[in-house]
């Protein structure tokens, strides 16, 4: 199949959420499929970067959107009725490039990351070329979420694009017949039409790690930092958990790795005991030294790479609820769960003292990982949404949620119950929603 991928991110350096999942897609694709690449990106792409994603693609088109750009777009679309997100990715020079590519070639299947980019494909999404939209996340829910944790005039701005992305989100689920997502919570929130494609791990870049070989008394902390809800875990971490545990283990290290600290994550090496590493060559190096991987997120939406990751090498994770939505493990089995600063500090207290338990756990977590999250499934079920099957065949066993319960945050449970009570619209009628009108134009194209 000739495949045509439309991002609004270069997929290398593969170190962010959707930039990981499009990479390992186009890897995953590139052996069976003819793959084209049309890309935006903030800077133009230097060669070291585009040399891995040549090899997977037959042809990469890059148009670079200055950051500067967009907040000028962004800025005016204060003004506007759509999300501030698509007025940030919109630029009259993408849609022209990506115009000439589609028609200069005959493709059987156009796959699109993100909601963002909805607008440069609306009026194909019902046309005889298959269209593929993968939202990887709910970004409502993300907004909702995030904007929970705010105060003041914050706050409302996050309020403002909430409304704005949910009534968009609410749209496109309307109005495109293939839609992606990676976790079932995110599904729950915008309706069955969306079909859950989790992510996948390299299990030969992440192998797993016996309890021998690994430093005692280590925590680890994984992501990239410029995403805030990273930030913004690992400073509550550090804030409210820290101390407790610093207080009963003394001499326990904490490693925070991960692309683009910012001064506010470069500032918690202050505390003692606390390494600030940036981007590390080898993520599963780290991971594979490390005693416990903590995942406390406050916020966010989708699958958290960090805990497949973690998973996969055998690191023992402790994990907010919000952290193991995407992933639906079960507690006690393959991770701990715990919400507050004591509970937390509690989980991870188990962990240092219970030798067993940290076995134990490593040996289920490297078997859930290796029978839900691997890319070649993945692939498998994005062919069958190429090829215009209703339904992947991941919908079924592997999807299962364990103990036939969604495990979800606050603000995810208030956005499901919002959205089993709201009234869809028509699946051929992407122009009402539940909050009123949604007028097409509205929707820049």
């Amino acid at each position: 199949m000739k495949i045509c991928f439309v991002t609004p991110r270069f997929p290398y350096p593969a170190i962010k959420g959707d930039t990981l999942r499009t990479f390992h897609q186009l890897q995953a694709l590139s052996a069976r499929h003819q793959l084209t690449l049309v890309s935006l990106h903030d800077r133009p792409v230097t060669a070291d970067l585009l040399a891995p994603v040549g090899t997977l693609c037959d042809r990469v088109r890059v148009v670079a959107h200055p950051t500067w750009r967009s907040v000028l777009r962004t800025g005016a679309g204060l003004f506007d009725r759509a999300p501030l997100q698509l007025a940030y990715y919109r630029t009259n020079r993408f849609r022209q490039m990506l115009d000439a590519v589609l028609a200069a070639d005959r493709y059987d299947a156009i796959h699109v990351s993100l909601v963002q980019m909805a607008p440069y494909v609306w009026d194909l999404a019902k046309g005889k070329i298959p269209v593929v939209l993968d939202l990887v996340d709910c970004r409502s829910l993300n907004l909702m979420s995030r904007r929970d944790e705010r105060r003041g005039p914050v706050r409302a701005l996050y309020g403002l694009e909430y409304r704005r992305v949910r009534d968009y989100e609410r749209a496109v689920a309307a109005h495109f017949p293939r839609l992606v997502i990676s976790s079932p919570v995110d599904r729950a929130v915008l309706g069955d039409r969306a079909h859950v494609i989790p992510n996948g791990v390299d299990l030969d870049q992440f192998p797993f790690q016996s309890p021998e070989g690994r430093q005692r008394q280590t925590l680890i902390f994984t992501g990239n930092m410029a995403y805030p809800p990273n930030e913004e875990a690992v400073r509550w971490f550090v804030r409210y958990v820290w101390p407790l545990l610093q207080a009963r283990w003394p001499c326990l290290r904490l490693e925070i790795a991960g692309a683009s600290p910012g001064a506010r994550v470069k500032a918690l090496e202050s505390w003692p005991g606390v390494t600030v590493l940036g981007r590390v060559p080898s993520m599963a190096e780290h991971l594979a030294r490390a005693t416990v991987s903590i995942c406390p997120l406050q916020s966010g939406s989708g699958i958290q790479n960090k805990v497949l990751e973690a998973l996969a090498v055998g690191t023992p994770v402790v994990s907010t609820t919000v952290g193991n939505q995407g992933t639906q493990a079960t507690p006690e089995r393959e991770l701990l769960v715990a919400d507050s600063p004591e509970d937390f500090a509690c989980a991870v207290d188990r962990l240092l003292r219970d030798e067993d338990l940290r076995a134990r756990l490593a040996t289920y977590g490297r078997a859930y990982v290796e029978q839900r999250f691997q890319w070649s499934a993945h692939a498998r079920a994005l062919e069958a949404l190429y090829s215009g099957h209703a339904r992947p065949s991941l919908d079924d066993p592997r999807l299962a949620i364990p103990q036939g319960r969604l495990m979800a945050g606050r603000s995810a449970i208030s956005a499901i119950a919002d959205a089993q009570h709201r009234q869809w619209p028509a699946p051929g009628d992407a122009h009402e929603a539940a909050s009123g009108r949604v007028d097409r134009a509205q929707w820049p194209s």
